[in-house]
């Protein structure tokens, strides 16, 4: 059983556009009654000799599924799983544990755009995991991607 669950999965992006961001965040929030200890999701900025080609939030995510210590899943409504991008940092940073008191939360934030080969707007599927084997909280959504050709006429000026 885990001590502590999901609190959220949230898109951040108002009207996610194939090509443009598509901010996502997970909140995990202790619900048990005492401190719960987990990996600790900071893991410092990408070092300037390794010319990261990506935020340092893609970093961050990428580090952690280096370390198996997140999982994500964006698959399209058909079933077919979107190819990831592959981002490793390539680097070991130290990582350490976290205390998480009753009712504190964190949160990642990642781009799905920088994770992931989008290739055609439409509806997909989210499935997130954090955690390692012992202490871990999953969580889904569901996410609508207009094509870029959807987009107005007027939206399209603002974004030139």
């Amino acid at each position: 059983m885990t001590p502590f669950r999901l609190g959220k999965l949230e898109l951040k992006t108002k009207q996610p556009v194939l090509g443009e961001p598509i901010e996502v965040r997970m909140t995990i929030t202790n619900q048990a009654n005492q401190a719960v200890v987990i990996a600790n999701p900071e893991v410092g900025n990408p070092p300037a000799d390794l010319h990261w080609p990506a935020s340092n939030e893609a970093y961050q995510i990428g580090v952690l599924l280096s370390f198996r210590l997140i999982q994500i899943t964006l698959t399209e409504a058909a079933g077919t799983q979107v190819e990831s991008k592959g981002l490793m940092p390539w680097v070991t940073p130290l990582l350490g544990k976290r205390t998480l008191q009753p009712q504190e939360s964190l949160a990642l934030d990642f781009d799905l755009n920088e994770l992931f080969s989008l290739k055609h707007g439409g509806r997909y599927h989210l499935q997130v995991r954090y955690g390692d084997a012992d202490i871990h909280v999953d969580a889904t959504m569901e996410i609508n991607i207009m094509p870029r050709s959807n987009i107005s006429g007027a939206e399209k000026e603002r974004q030139k």
